[in-house]
């Protein structure tokens, strides 16, 4: 934690950059007198890319001078150039030829480069004695300036002086912002915290550090398992309003107070702004790039020019003025409201600025933000109003956000208390699928129903049935969740949570019970559409789409829709969707060997999710966890997720069935086969008699590669006839190659694993085929290459229960420097500056490296290079 301060602390890694620098590199000493100009936003990297290239000329033999043009030395003749003064005072022409001869000594026939920040700064004196300078051509300048002071004085006359090259520095692109708060962490930042910080920073590397330095002092910035990541929706430290508001710079009265507006009121349609402030202000702050134009649909709206601008303007402003500028928000919009979403922001400044709104419009509006996504505007606003309804609104709010314990007395109170039977039958579904997801107590969540079924006229029972599904799914009761679901979706509830958790449950269901390929088929065709209300229901709907993909041996597919809806699912701000996408995406890269991108995967899943969880998407996290840890040979991890499944599931569900699976694997990588083998015996019996295919299918395939045998193969034939998918049909053919070996054939089904992208099933098909009596020698040969090769692409895994070889040769000189660097306790963006590498290829050699040496991670590698250790405070 002190090395993460200590990066925090200083200027950062540069990354990012290296089209900039190559382009510095070109035009800097071109020609006599020539130059370069960076020009950018406050806060881009100027002076951190500035002070770069300088080193690279000064390593290249380059006589460097650096300069500093601060506002408190403008009005100082030769202020920036003090150092390179004679001590005697002497005419100003005479100042000249002694700087200049000075600069000659210094030079020995070398180039000399001038380096000079924030030019704009510069007094008259230094500038003119630069120009002279350059058009005598004793000096190249690269030089640093805003974009909004391209004009000043003393850049104009520079830039007319010499070929002063002009090389834009933009914020940094997301790939590059990622790699930078990596580095500044020294370890990786989950999905959700990356687009946190992303939407706050713009990729501005100012901003970067300093929002991370804000939430690593106030501990709102944590590391827990391996991942960083940050929960808050306030900045806990007050320098960094300030830090912004140097940015921003000197404001008028009137200009502070447009920027509030937009402020608080963001986007803030441009003609109720110029309504409010005068037309000449809007288009000064828009020169200045303090706020921006957009469309939106047939309005022009405002926006702040960077997000962070937002809390300089907010920190600047007291509770009453604060009040005062949202009721004048509300005042001027609400004329021309447009739509419900004009409405649902016009209610919500009312609200803030302590207005009274009517209850019943307060319930509307809240009803409208939860049925557009937004659960914590609908809970403000519900909490408005101290009736029934209002603690049923609220308790919806709360079960999106996921606050299972406080949703649950809401939700009690208006079913108790409300006089309308929809709502009621509504609050009672809800609060009995919160109970058991989210409380995990399903003997309540049964009583809720069965009193709601006894005492609510049959009319408004149907709103019932997406809790009775969700609760049937999760209990062996496959064929009757199936039957349930059906009703619903001709019966759809009125409530928004209800109908979305219904969304899904038929896919997931029918996965599992073998019809992978008809549910791929299904979300092809559009069906079922995805979900706005719940993140999480829309998550999970998302997942059985991978799931299914991956079941039906479509692997890439699968990979991409993870990726993209991944995206989609960090964008809808939800932790245990982000969670659900997360191990879905651990799920495909492990399939496709790479078994340690699988679990950084799983480590996000369970940094971003917790205890008050979903049970079932916590559970599924965990198993996964287990399975991975075991394919890395980390027992530990592996059998602590197994144990917190255990304390998880409630009695009388079945959602831990794969955590079992996981359980059988962890066994049979940690050297007991026999009893995996076992296990897997009792769960396949399990599963198939449950009518669960899939995950039985699953068990056999374990169970054929384990103790290969004519029996089980005949039983995962019998099991992938019955299933529409061709992946268990390539089990059941691995399955009968392995009962009956024969190296040609397990060649030829190592090759299809590797063409269909199954690659750690490639692999060890290609041990199985190595280790039968090859043909002849060249057979012999081609297939230990084989195994070779896959077992490299697979960073080293091999499966415990076959004899490993010995390790496949000695490090390559890259391997062994890149391997050197991380025992020092580099990390990787920093050993790929080093070697002017990409950061995986540095992965790539790390994994290889380890493969070779026979170890887990960097921690080991001191040890098994003979290098010295990182210090302890580094590790």
């Amino acid at each position: 934690m002190r090395m993460v301060a200590d990066r925090l602390s200083g200027d950062g890694p540069l990354v990012g950059r290296d089209d900039e620098r190559e382009r510095i590199a070109g035009a800097l000493t071109a020609v006599p007198g020539s130059g370069v100009l960076l020009v950018g936003r406050p806060g881009v990297g100027k002076s951190r890319l500035a002070a770069a290239a300088l080193d690279d000329h000064e390593r290249a033999g380059v006589a460097v001078v650096r300069l500093a043009a601060t506002p408190g030395w403008r009005e100082v003749p030769f202020g920036a150039v003090v150092d390179l003064l004679p001590g005697a005072a002497l005419g100003v022409t005479d100042v000249f030829r002694e700087v200049e001869r000075r600069l000659h000594t210094l030079a020995a026939g070398r180039p000399v480069v001038v380096g000079i920040d924030d030019l704009h700064f510069l007094d008259n004196a230094s500038a003119a004695l630069l120009e002279r300078l350059m058009i005598g051509g004793a000096v190249h300048v690269l030089a640093g300036t805003l974009d909004s002071t391209i004009d000043a004085p003393p850049v104009a006359l520079l830039r007319r002086a010499g070929a002063l090259a002009r090389v834009e520095v933009p914020p940094l692109a997301f790939a590059d912002f990622r790699d930078l708060v990596s580095a500044l962490l020294d370890g990786p930042a989950d999905g959700l915290t990356l687009d946190a910080l992303w939407r706050l920073t713009l990729g501005n590397p100012l901003f970067v550090r300093e929002v991370l330095r804000a939430g690593f002092a106030d501990a709102t910035l944590r590391r827990e398992n391996g991942m960083w990541h940050w929960r808050s929706e306030h900045l806990g430290t007050p320098g960094l309003p300030e830090v912004v508001g140097l940015t921003v710079g000197a404001l008028t009265a009137t200009e502070s107070s447009a920027l509030a507006y937009v402020a608080y009121g963001a986007p803030v349609p441009l003609s109720l702004l110029e309504r409010l402030v005068p037309a000449e202000v809007t288009e000064q702050l828009e020169e200045r790039g303090l706020i921006r134009l957009d469309q939106s649909g047939q309005r022009t709206v405002v926006r702040l020019g960077h997000p962070l601008y937002g809390e300089a303007a907010r920190a600047r402003t007291g509770a009453l003025r604060t009040r005062r500028i949202l009721r004048e928000l509300a005042d001027a919009l609400e004329p021309e409201t447009a739509g419900a979403e004009d409405r649902i922001q016009v209610v919500s400044w009312r609200v803030e600025a302590g207005l009274e709104v009517d209850e019943a419009e307060l319930l509307a509006t809240a009803t409208e933000a939860l049925r557009r996504g937004g659960a914590a505007l609908a809970l403000r606003l519900a909490e408005r109003v101290p009736t029934a309804a209002g603690a049923w609104h609220a308790g919806r709010a709360l079960v999106a956000l996921g606050r299972h314990q406080e949703a649950d007395e809401r939700l009690r109170r208006g079913y108790a208390e409300m006089d309308v039977p929809g709502d009621r039958a509504q609050a009672a579904a809800l609060r009995a699928l919160n109970m058991f997801w989210g409380l995990r107590r399903p003997d309540d969540a049964l009583r809720v129903l069965d009193d709601a079924g006894r005492t609510l006229p049959a009319g408004v029972c149907h709103e019932l049935l997406s809790a009775q599904a969700g609760i049937a799914v999760f209990c062996g009761r496959g064929h009757e969740a199936l039957a349930t679901i059906a009703t619903a979706l001709e019966q759809p509830s009125q409530d928004p949570l209800l109908a979305t958790a219904i969304a899904p449950l038929r896919p997931y269901v029918m996965v599992f019970a073998g019809a992978p390929a008809q549910v791929a088929a299904s979300f092809a065709a559009g069906d079922p559409a995805l979900p706005e209300v719940w993140p999480t229901m829309r998550a999970a709907t998302q997942t059985c789409h991978v799931q299914a993909l991956v079941m039906a041996g479509r692997i890439t597919e699968a990979t991409e829709a993870a990726e993209r809806y991944y995206g989609d699912a960090v964008a809808h701000g939800s932790p245990d969707g982000v969670g659900l996408l997360a191990m879905a995406r651990g799920i495909c890269a492990g399939e496709r060997g790479q078994v340690d991108a699988a679990s950084r995967w799983i480590h996000e899943a369970l940094a971003v999710t917790d205890s008050a969880t979903l049970f079932p998407i916590r559970v599924k996290i965990l198993a996964m966890q287990a399975w991975w840890a075991a394919h890395q040979r980390r027992f530990d991890e592996g059998w602590a997720a197994i144990e917190e499944v255990a304390r998880l599931v409630p009695d009388g569900s079945d959602a831990g069935d794969y955590a079992r699976l996981s359980k059988a694997w962890l066994l049979a990588m940690s050297g007991e086969p026999g009893r995996a083998v076992a296990l897997l015996r009792e769960l396949t019996d399990a599963f198939l008699a449950g009518g669960l295919m899939s995950v039985g299918m699953d068990a056999l395939h374990l169970w054929s590669r384990l103790e290969p045998s004519t029996a089980v193969a005949r039983e995962a034939r019998r099991i992938a006839d019955l299933c529409d998918t061709p992946l268990f049909e390539w089990y059941a053919d691995y399955a009968e190659a392995l009962a009956a070996p024969d190296p040609l054939r397990l060649e030829e089904i190592s090759q299809r694993w590797e063409d269909q992208r199954y690659d750690l099933l490639a692999l060890e098909a290609a041990v199985h085929a190595a280790r039968c009596d090859p043909p002849d020698g060249r057979t012999a040969s081609r297939l230990a290459r084989r195994v070779e090769r896959l077992r490299q692409e697979c960073a080293g895994f091999w499966p415990a229960w076959l004899d490993e070889p010995d390790p496949a040769g000695p490090l390559t000189p890259r391997e062994r420097e890149v391997a050197a660097l991380a025992a020092a306790g580099l990390g990787n963006p920093e050993i790929a500056e080093r070697l002017v590498l990409s950061v995986r290829t540095v992965e790539n050699h790390l994994q290889r490296a380890y493969g070779k040496l026979g170890i887990r991670d960097r921690r080991e590698l001191a040890a098994a290079i003979g290098a010295p250790a990182a210090p302890a405070a580094g590790r």
